[in-house]
Parts: C-alpha cells; sequence; structure tokens
C-alpha cells in the first residue's frame, strides 16, 4: 500500500476519494466503520442525501466548498458531519474529509437554549417586578412560565401562618384556571410537605403511591410526574410553584427544576413587593378616610357653633314678636282683619321657630348651589329627621316665660279650691 494511504488509513476521521457522480474511488477505515455502522453503502449520498451531490458540485465549480450536513442514516439524527470537499483538477477526482460535529452541535444547541431561557427569565423578572396586584401577579407568574415549560396543570399555594391555612390563588388543570382561592386547613398534603421540607420535590411514575411511602395523603388526582418548588424569601417560606403531569412519567427533569426555581426566587421578590404596595394602598386609603372624617367633624363643628349662636340671636327677638302677637290677640275690640294679620304673624314665627328647631339636629354639613356662584347649606342632606316641635321647649317655653312668668307648683288644695270655683 502507498505510504500516504497508509497514513490515511491511521486518521481518526473518514477520508475519501470520489468521483464526480459521487462514487466512492477510496475510502480510509474510519470511512468504511462508519458506513458499516451505520448498515449502508460507503457512498455519500447514501450517507447524507441529495445535499451530499449539491456540495461536490460546489466544489466542482469554485475548487472547494465545506458545509455541515446531518446524517441521513440510522435513527440517530442528531449526529451531523463538516464535509470539506476540494477538488483534484488533475484527474476530475474530489477528495473528501469528514469531521464528527455531533458534539459541539449538541453543545452549541443547548448554549442556544440557555440562551433562550436567560432571555425568558429576565423577561419574567421584569414582568413581575412591574406587576403590583396580586391577582395579576399569580397570573403572569403562569403565563411566564410557560414560555419555558410545560404548565397546563400548575398551581400557586401561599401559607398563612397567621391563621394556619393555605391559599391556591391560581390553580390550572388542563390549561383552564380553577377557582380554588378559598382557605384550606393546614394538613398532610404534597403542599404541606414542600414547604414544611423548605426544598424542591421531583417524582416520577406512581406518585401516590411514592407519597404514601412517604407518609403524605395522595393527591386528589392520579399524577405521572410532579416537580414543586418553594417559594423563599428572607429565610421564610411563602409558598409554592408546583406543576404536575396526569399521563407522562419522566416529564420532568434537572432543566425543569432549575427554572422553576429561579422563577420561584423571582416570584418571592414579587410577592414581597406586592404585600408592601397593598400593605401601603390601605395605609394611604385609612389616611385619606381618617383625614376626610376629621375635616368634616371640623367643618360640622364649625357650622354647628354658628347654628347655635343664629337660634340663640333668633329665637330672643322672635319671643317678644310671638308675646306680643298673643297679648293683642287677647283683647276684645280688634276687627276680624287685624285679628287675622296677627294670626298670620303667630304663624310665620312658628314656621321661623320650625325651622331653627331643625337646626339643632345637623348632623353633616352638605352643600349645593345656589345662584350667583355661592353654595349654601342644604338642609334636607344636612339635618336628621325632625320631630312635632315641643310645646315645652324652645320658643314656646321662651313665650310661656314671657307671658305667665316662671312656673310655680300648686298646692294640691288650692287645686282642689279651684277646681270648686270654677265648677261654681
Amino acid at each position: 500500500m502507498h505510504p500516504d494511504m497508509t497514513m490515511l488509513e491511521r486518521l481518526p476521521d473518514p477520508v475519501l476519494l470520489v468521483q464526480p457522480t459521487g462514487d466512492t474511488l477510496y475510502g480510509n477505515r474510519a470511512w468504511h466503520e462508519l458506513a458499516s455502522g451505520l448498515g449502508v453503502p460507503p457512498r455519500l449520498s447514501a450517507l447524507f442525501g441529495p445535499p451530499a451531490q449539491v456540495l461536490l458540485s460546489e466544489a466542482r465549480r469554485s475548487g472547494r466548498a465545506s458545509a455541515f450536513l446531518p446524517l441521513a442514516a440510522g435513527e440517530d439524527r442528531s449526529r451531523g458531519y463538516r464535509l470539506t470537499v476540494r477538488a483534484e483538477p488533475e484527474d476530475d477526482t474530489l477528495a473528501v474529509q469528514l469531521a464528527d460535529l455531533s458534539e459541539e452541535v449538541a453543545w452549541r444547541h443547548q448554549l442556544f437554549l440557555r440562551n433562550s431561557e436567560l432571555t425568558v427569565l429576565n423577561d419574567i423578572g421584569t414582568s413581575l417586578a412591574g406587576t403590583h396586584e396580586f391577582d395579576t401577579l399569580a397570573q403572569r407568574i403562569w403565563e411566564q412560565t410557560g414560555r419555558i415549560m410545560d404548565n397546563g396543570n400548575f398551581f400557586i399555594a401561599l401559607q398563612d401562618r397567621a391563621h394556619g391555612t393555605l391559599r391556591f390563588p391560581l390553580w390550572i388543570e388542563d390549561g383552564m384556571v380553577v377557582e380554588r382561592d378559598e382557605p384550606h386547613a393546614f394538613g398532610n398534603g404534597i403542599t404541606e410537605y414542600v414547604l414544611l421540607s423548605r426544598q424542591p420535590l421531583l417524582l416520577h411514575g406512581d406518585v401516590g403511591s411514592q407519597l404514601e411511602l412517604m407518609g403524605i395523603a395522595r393527591p386528589e388526582r392520579p399524577t405521572q410526574s410532579f416537580l414543586g418548588v418553594p417559594i423563599l424569601s428572607d429565610g421564610e417560606t411563602l409558598g409554592v410553584l408546583a406543576v404536575m403531569d396526569a399521563t407522562h412519567a419522566n416529564r420532568y427533569g434537572r432543566r425543569e427544576l432549575g427554572v422553576l426555581n429561579i422563577v420561584a426566587t423571582q416570584a418571592a421578590a414579587a410577592l414581597r413587593t406586592a404585600w408592601m404596595f397593598e400593605a401601603i394602598r390601605a395605609a394611604y386609603d385609612e389616611l385619606t378616610s381618617t383625614q376626610a372624617r376629621l375635616l368634616e367633624s371640623e367643618r360640622l363643628r364649625g357650622v354647628t357653633e354658628t347654628v347655635g349662636a343664629l337660634n340663640h340671636e333668633v329665637n330672643n327677638p322672635l319671643a317678644t314678636i310671638v308675646g306680643t302677637a298673643q297679648l293683642l290677640l287677647r283683647r276684645a275690640d280688634l276687627d276680624d282683619g287685624t285679628r287675622g294679620r296677627i294670626d298670620r304673624m303667630l304663624e310665620a314665627a312658628k314656621r321661623i321657630q320650625f325651622v331653627t328647631s331643625k337646626m339643632a339636629t345637623l348632623i353633616q354639613a352638605n352643600s349645593r348651589p345656589y345662584p350667583g356662584q355661592t353654595q349654601i347649606l342644604d338642609v334636607s342632606r344636612s339635618l336628621a329627621e325632625p320631630e312635632p316641635p315641643d310645646p315645652s321647649s324652645g320658643l314656646l317655653r321662651v313665650v310661656r316665660a314671657t307671658l305667665l312668668g316662671p312656673p310655680h307648683v300648686t298646692p294640691p288644695a288650692a287645686a282642689g279650691a279651684g277646681e270648686e270655683r270654677r265648677a261654681a
């Protein structure tokens, strides 16, 4: 054998010499072992299909060509080779060298996946950090997780330490949202186990039987794959993120475990932010409400003091008017016209007294527009339901004191004598 051929036989990479038609003139041991291992004839087209002939034609035109071609033969289609072809103008043959790039391609594919996952995880962190509404936050955790892994069966559980309960703000079954936000008593389920252990849990196969061996209650639905991770923040367990599959075992692995752990870390920070936002908003609402009550109380106090002063100032001269009118009505020499006018005067005075007595029932200070771009007190909305005027109170008591003098108690004997005189 020619010395050059001996050197070629020792090369670990397949090397061959082919005609322009693709027929093999020579192939080293590595080439024949490759073709034999795949169970095909030692021809480029048998291993790589029609793209191999295209590469040979390109090499004939330009003198040299190179390309990565996946194997078209065998069951493992993830394998691929870089083919470097050089044309020999002297005898019109083509020299071909193959370099196995399967591991490099797999590595590049994994790198591509990791870069994609990193991009998605960054997007998830940005999306969650900008969400302050808790219900929206739970929905976004589910939606963003679905960009990386299958989460058609998914739940978020949160622990309420103060009441010893669990809440499930989001529960997904077969891609549909199930309402399960009612508090559940803390029990002996798989969620409680992840909370107490503070460690991820990955199970494959008959998950229910495995849980029973661990002393944990079976889940409600039969499950073949389960992955749950705790939501941890500053050493405290806030809740659990979990995905499940009812039909496929080995659905989740180390990749999904790592992804869900990162999402749980981001969710913990987002939950803290959302709870702080809710607390701040509740405090602000309470402060605003208290401030409004204080302002209304101060306003009401000012109006009440004004109304009290007006009642006093109005009732004093009004008592004189009423007293004088009633004295006039006792005169026998009044004509009917004058008596009618005095009656109307007394009626108007009683109306004024009724209005001033209602002002004493002021419960709030509501305003209403008044012509001239001003505001006046809305009496109907600011006062309690008035009671009929009491003849022994208010203005009538003042009038009675003006006309009859201070009240006195009549002895029983004198009262009887008076009755006898009236009877006589």
